[in-house]
């Protein structure tokens, strides 16, 4: 069981992690797809252009200059599931298909900012963000 944290407000959360998915162009929103079944509602893919030495790309998994990133936020209780399906459905277990890992988020300004990207929000409130 996850421990639940308390804010000023009294609001009850689990903690919060971001997962950082690095996977081969075009893939992207086929990752937040997936992690939306989850109920991972917060995800955000972007292109990314590698600069980095063929070493690093090699230590990284990475083959190509053009990737995919997404940075999601999920409760702590969803990080074990999240990732072994990235690593399952996106055979992130072989060379050169990208990597995944979270890492812990320690701190939100603001209620609504901390309510919205952890997917307690209802639908009054998604408007004043």
């Amino acid at each position: 069981m996850t421990e639940k944290l308390i804010d000023r407000y009294g609001n009850k959360f689990e903690r919060l992690k971001l997962m950082i998915t690095v996977v081969e162009r075009g893939l992207g929103d086929k990752v937040v797809r997936e992690l939306r079944y989850l109920g991972v509602t917060y995800n955000m893919a972007s292109v990314a252009y590698g600069a980095v030495g063929l070493d690093l790309r090699d230590m990284l998994g990475l083959t190509e200059n053009e990737c995919e990133v997404v940075l999601s936020v999920l409760t702590e209780s969803k990080t074990k599931a999240a990732l072994s399906m990235i690593e399952y459905k996106f055979a992130l277990n072989e060379p050169d298909n990208g990597l995944a890992f979270c890492i812990p988020i320690d701190g939100v300004g603001g209620p609504l900012s901390l309510k919205y990207i952890s997917g307690t929000s209802n639908r009054e409130e998604e408007g004043r963000i």
